[in-house]
């Protein structure tokens, strides 16, 4: 398999992720050839500090790594090394030189309350695992390569089994890292394909007839209330779809393994770094996991409507409220997950189907019926006029006095795909009579 980088095409953008793959052990351990591109990152990154007027050169004009390649060329501390290695260790060197004079940058400009904090310095060592570059590695038929590895001093080409996950054949692979976590030793191979362009979200609403889906994301009872609206040209929206995402199960295990965590720290009285390491780390792994699974279904339900625009609420300013530890602690696990969820579905909503995602404001999209009407809210419809003046702040049931009545999650769905879609088409509306099914 020959490595390909995607270039640039008309009517097309280049999506990108990652592939880890588990390399065989072979009796090679890769963790000399890890220090040694270590070491050569360390070397250019003290020539850098030192002379960084190339970082100012055009590469046209033998700037950037090239000019340090030109500097060093008869130093004896890198002869010998292979170009593609010696010129990944460049490019290595000045990313973590531009990271260093960024932060330094911001201390010159830091407030006076400030003013005592020390200047970032220079990294004394890195840990970065190596870049094999086209050159480095040769002859992948996806389940062996031959690697260019330092054994005893000497570079040589040894072949390597891995085991990696398949890749779609619209996908491209290119040159691998070389990942050393321990005994254990991983090639990381970044994947590119061309996704069909949208022209963005504007173009998309200008055609005729096109699907938004609106999401409204609560805490408990449900992760996800999905709603799909077709629009036409004159801004009438129909409901087509519905869609709610249970978590009950996966709070009740987060609620309880948070609350035994809070008992022992009550128990022994220690709340330190690295308590309950282990529960941590479990609770962790499966909120990850849940998201992951929460923001498949949410695409994989949009694909199948045939959505072109997925919508959230912008909700960047969440904080736990005060309150036992363990209650606290659900809070924050839960505006995480929030947040995850909306970033995995925006990255796979395009990477896998050219789908966008946007995010609106919350003012009012749970206060407010489509027809902009102040709802009534609580857990059991009103029986008279006058109790439609009530709003119970996480009930389940919304209505108006003119006969809306919706689920209070599904109202907030219909709300931010509306807001979304009145962005460019401001007299949008959603027809009342497609919701009575």
């Amino acid at each position: 398999m020959v490595s390909v980088v995607l270039k640039g095409k008309k009517g097309f953008s280049i999506t990108t992720k990652s592939v880890k793959a588990k390399l065989e052990r072979n009796l090679v351990n890769l963790q000399e050839t890890k220090d040694a591109y270590n070491e050569v990152v360390h070397f250019y990154f003290l020539l850098i500090a030192e002379d960084p007027l190339g970082l100012t050169i055009p590469k046209t004009d033998n700037g950037g790594w090239r000019y340090y390649e030109i500097k060093t060329f008869d130093d004896e501390f890198i002869k010998g090394l292979p170009s593609p290695f010696k010129r990944a260790a460049i490019r290595q060197a000045i990313g973590a030189y531009e990271s260093w004079h960024s932060n330094y940058q911001r201390w010159l400009k830091r407030p006076k309350k400030m003013k005592r904090h020390k200047p970032p310095v220079h990294p004394r060592k890195f840990n970065f695992n190596p870049q094999y570059d086209s050159g480095m590695w040769k002859e992948d038929d996806g389940a062996f390569i031959v690697l260019k590895v330092l054994v005893n001093g000497e570079w040589k080409w040894i072949k390597h089994q891995y085991q990696s996950p398949e890749i779609e054949s619209d996908w491209v692979k290119c040159s691998p890292r070389v990942q050393v976590k321990g005994n254990s030793f991983w090639l990381v191979f970044p994947i590119e394909k061309y996704v069909p362009a949208t022209g963005g979200i504007k173009k998309i609403m200008s055609a005729p007839k096109f699907r938004t889906c609106g999401i409204d994301m609560d805490l408990d009872k449900h992760i996800a209330i999905c709603t799909v609206l077709e629009t036409n040209a004159r801004g009438e929206s129909t409901e087509v779809a519905r869609f709610f995402i249970n978590q009950s199960r996966h709070v009740v295990r987060r609620k309880r393994n948070l609350g035994r965590i809070a008992i022992k720290m009550n128990q022994t009285g220690i709340i330190s770094s690295g308590f309950a390491n282990q529960r941590w780390q479990k609770l962790s792994r499966r909120e990850v996991e849940f998201s992951r699974d929460v923001s498949r279904l949410i695409v994989e339900f949009a694909r199948h409507w045939q959505v072109q625009v997925i919508s959230f609420e912008h909700l960047g300013n969440l904080r736990p409220q005060r309150g036992k530890y363990s209650r606290r602690s659900n809070q924050k696990s839960a505006y995480w997950l929030k947040s995850k969820v909306y970033e995995q579905v925006k990255r796979i909503a395009f990477q896998d189907y050219g789908m966008l995602v946007t995010r609106v404001n919350p003012r009012d999209t749970s206060r407010l019926s489509p027809d902009g009407i102040p709802v009534w809210r609580g857990n059991q419809f009103p029986s008279s006029i006058l109790e439609f003046l009530e709003y119970q702040s996480g009930a389940n049931l919304v209505a108006t006095p003119d006969g809306y009545k919706a689920h209070s999650g599904l109202n907030a769905a219909r709300n931010i795909a509306l807001k979304a879609i009145k962005r460019n088409l401001p007299e949008a509306t959603l027809k009342l009579k497609s919701l009575e099914r």
